[in-house]
């Protein structure tokens, strides 16, 4: 992949702004199984009745906490969610409809005569994909013109010779038809061109507006889906032209935002940009965050690094959210000890509010806060492992972001929110 793609998939964005809107709001959206569900708003608003019978009396909306960020959030997770539970089922009706176009290919041209019915039935196949293409897969991905176009080349082509009785020209445009819906359902096209795993398109637009070359590793919080996102293949890479990648260590953790200059296979003890302080965040095989550290005097091998620190968001997690995503965010020439958030969304904004209320009556101490993109973020503590963790939290509407956990105070940490740069949260408010 190209660094086109990147200015295609901006451009996409744009142009389906509106689509975007209509995939996470009320209105209905069609199911990978052709039905019509609602959709939860993103920009979710509590309502309050005036109580009175006049039918022209409307409901008022109560505020929500920075509403522009809950927008943005909520979607980010109803993108991942949508990759959690509706890809595999997207991918599955994709390739369905597309086998019926080839088998619409192969009667054709097994036909002792193509007729305008052979016409009319690799039509209707073709649309049967692009309806469903536009239906389900373009919010998410930059999609071929091809396969959103029913009436397309091929069919165009095919009709022509159908008309002219040119065999040659209905044998030539059966023939490319083949090979290109052959080559979109095929592993490596959808691998690429659809990609869950990394995610190029609408998810990384979402979590990084900007230009910054970031790399964002998502977990869910029943480790049931990992992936991470990144502009794209030939962007994702330090100047040794190394492409991102995971890291797994004896303990069973794993980090994702780093890339170093290695050989094949890949040794541990191979790496240039070390991280930072001897230390590192990672993912837990239950998807939870610990902290890393080097037990060695001097460090010659990753297998040195043991977890100090576990489950560093565990005393934020709350039974009543609706989805839970650990975040891991970093650049790949800053050393690999990414910054972590935990996002939780809940059924409503009343809801996360309640659920930051219980944690402040439990584990949960809030003490000030602090400023960043505008917006004030709790400083929160609690602890771990019998050691006291400084963090920072907002709410905004039904989510709740919980991030940077160490066992540094606040104090010492001037610049706490250098590591959200570039992300959606450092995205001022509209009125600002």
């Amino acid at each position: 992949m190209s660094v086109t793609r990147r200015g295609l998939l901006a451009a996409a964005a744009l142009a389906q702004s509106s689509l975007l809107a209509g995939c996470f709001d009320s209105s209905e959206a069609t199911t990978p199984d052709g039905a019509s569900t609602a959709r939860q708003s993103t920009a979710e608003t509590a309502t309050t009745d005036t109580g009175g019978t006049n039918d022209t009396e409307t409901a008022t909306a109560t505020p929500v906490a920075h509403a522009d960020l809950a927008g943005t959030t909520a979607d980010i997770v109803s993108e991942f969610e949508w990759l959690r539970t509706e890809y595999s089922p997207a991918i599955r009706g994709f390739r369905t409809r597309a086998n019926r176009v080839l088998g619409a290919i192969s009667d054709a041209a097994d036909a002792d005569q193509a007729t305008q019915s052979h016409v009319t039935a690799l039509r209707e196949a073709t649309t049967a994909v692009a309806d469903y293409v536009r239906a389900t897969l373009t919010d998410h991905f930059v999609v071929d013109a091809t396969l959103r176009t029913g009436d397309n080349v091929y069919v165009r082509d095919f009709e022509r010779g159908v008309t002219r009785s040119d065999e040659e020209l209905q044998r030539r445009a059966l023939s490319r038809a083949r090979q290109f819906y052959q080559r979109v359902i095929s592993t490596s096209y959808v691998e690429n061109a659809f990609s869950r795993r990394p995610a190029y398109g609408t998810l990384y637009d979402l979590l990084v507006p900007g230009d910054d070359d970031l790399i964002v590793a998502l977990v869910s919080v029943d480790h049931d889906v990992t992936t991470w996102a990144h502009p794209d293949r030939t962007e994702s890479t330090t100047d040794d032209g190394i492409d991102r990648h995971t890291h797994e260590f004896p303990s069973g953790h794993r980090t994702y935002a780093h890339a170093h200059a290695h050989s094949t296979p890949h040794p541990l003890n191979e790496h240039e940009n070390e991280p930072q302080y001897n230390e590192l965040y990672a993912v837990g095989e239950d998807g939870t965050v610990a902290l890393l550290e080097d037990t060695v005097d001097y460090r010659e091998r990753l297998d040195d690094f043991e977890p100090v620190l576990t489950d560093l968001f565990g005393p934020v997690r709350s039974t009543s959210r609706t989805v839970g995503i650990t975040m891991m965010i970093d650049a790949v020439d800053a050393g690999f000890n990414a910054n972590p958030l935990y996002v939780e969304r809940f059924s409503s904004p009343d809801a996360a509010r309640s659920a930051v209320a219980s944690a402040e009556e439990g584990p949960v101490t809030t003490s000030g806060t602090a400023t960043f993109a505008g917006r004030p973020w709790d400083r929160i503590l609690y602890e771990v492992d019998g050691k006291t963790i400084y963090a920072y939290r907002v709410r905004a509407g039904a989510t709740v972001v919980t991030a940077l956990p160490a066992d540094v105070p606040w104090e010492r940490r001037p610049e706490w929110a250098a590591g959200l740069r570039g992300t959606w949260l450092a995205t001022p408010p509209a009125d600002a």
